[in-house]
């Protein structure tokens, strides 16, 4: 998934806990997933500026010039509270857009790739009798950064900037809810089920259908539809 970063704000309501309830609604800025890819990609290219010279032996020498960035993801279905029409704005009025790449390593960690990019190409497919996706192409703008975890040639997990914990399990089938004890306080990243990607991660009230509910006060994430026999899940947390 590609991840806009405060593109927008969104209401949340906040619940007090007793005999007596009471409740404030407030906005406050949040990441939101825009689209589902089948085709990802990031890319890295660093110019080479020729230095050779008479003592390079007869051999060319190079040394590293500017960088440069960019991402292109194809086959994109858009997502709630994101649409076409706002990216064609967000084109038009030549605002750039700070996305999260994300690279999940398995039980090696994962890795999130931040950063600024200008909206290059958007192309809207409309096949016959198909589903309607789009491409787009993101110029990355600026240096990119890196979070999360890195593996090192010994296999020791290096923290670069926050600690990024996995969890998974296959369950056994039937299980609504599970808990991770040792992720109370931590925020949800992520999550899959049998593979695919969860679309939305809730905090509070009773998710349905795919939706999941995650307390971080607790640790328990609860699953909109019962998990199925032999089902692999996984989460990641911060």
């Amino acid at each position: 998934m590609v991840y806009p970063q405060n593109v927008s704000t969104r209401n949340i309501t906040f619940y007090t806990q007793g005999n007596n309830v009471a409740s404030v609604v407030t906005t406050m800025p949040t990441d939101i997933p825009f689209a589902c890819s089948t085709n990802c990609s990031f890319s890295v290219n660093v110019d080479q500026k020729e230095v050779t010279s008479q003592t390079s032996a007869w051999y060319r020498e190079f040394k590293n010039d500017i960088a440069n960035w960019s991402v292109n993801c194809d086959g994109l279905i858009t997502l709630e509270n994101y649409g076409y029409l706002y990216l064609l704005q967000t084109q038009q009025n030549r605002t750039q857009i700070a996305i999260k790449f994300a690279i999940d390593n398995g039980v090696d960690g994962l890795v999130i790739i931040g950063g600024n990019c200008n909206l290059t190409s958007l192309q809207i497919n409309a096949p016959y009798k198909d589903i309607g996706t789009y491409s787009v192409g993101l110029q990355g703008s600026g240096a990119y950064s890196t979070s999360g975890v890195s593996i090192n040639q010994n296999g020791e997990i290096v923290t670069v900037t926050g600690q990024v914990y996995m969890k998974s399990s296959t369950a056994a089938g039937g299980e609504t809810t599970i808990t991770y004890a040792d992720m109370i306080g931590k925020i949800c990243l992520g999550f899959t089920r049998g593979g695919v990607e969860v679309r939305e991660i809730l905090t509070t009230g009773t998710p349905t259908n795919d939706q999941i509910m995650f307390n971080s006060t607790s640790g328990v994430v609860t699953f909109g539809r019962a998990l199925e026999a032999d089902e692999f899940i996984r989460g990641i947390f911060q």
